[in-house]
C-alpha cells in the first residue's frame, strides 16, 4: 500500500492527523511525529523502537537515518521497494507513539 494510502486509512483512527516536519507533510499522534514520506531519500520514516530501528537496520528491510549528521535513534528510514507494506510500518508507529503517551 502506498504511503498516500496508508495515511488515508490511519486518519481514521482517533488521535492520528496530519501535520508537518522538515516542511513535508507527516503523520502525528495527538502531537507526536510517527511517520512521513522523506523526499530526499524516496523512503519513510517511522519512529519506532530503538531496539526495533536496529532491527530493521539488521534485516535489510531499513536504513539508518542520519539527516543532521546525527543518528535518530527512534527513526529508521523504509525504502520504496518495501511500500507494499507501509500500512504496517505506520501502524507500528503508532503502536509506539500510543505506548509511549500511557507513560
Amino acid at each position: 500500500m502506498s504511503y498516500e494510502q496508508a495515511v488515508n486509512t490511519l486518519l481514521q483512527q482517533d488521535g492520528v492527523e496530519e501535520s508537518t516536519m522538515m516542511k513535508s507533510p507527516c503523520l502525528r499522534y495527538r502531537g507526536d511525529f510517527m511517520a512521513m514520506m522523506f523526499e530526499k531519500e524516496d523512503a519513510l520514516i517511522i519512529k519506532v523502537s530503538p531496539e526495533r530501528v536496529n532491527d530493521l537496520i539488521a534485516s535489510g528491510q531499513g536504513t539508518e537515518f542520519n539527516f543532521t549528521k546525527k543518528r535518530f535513534k527512534e527513526w529508521v528510514l523504509i525504502p520504496l521497494e518495501f511500500q507494499d507494506e507501509y500500512e504496517s510500518y505506520i501502524n507500528e508507529a503508532l503502536l509506539y507513539a500510543k505506548t509511549k503517551k500511557k507513560k
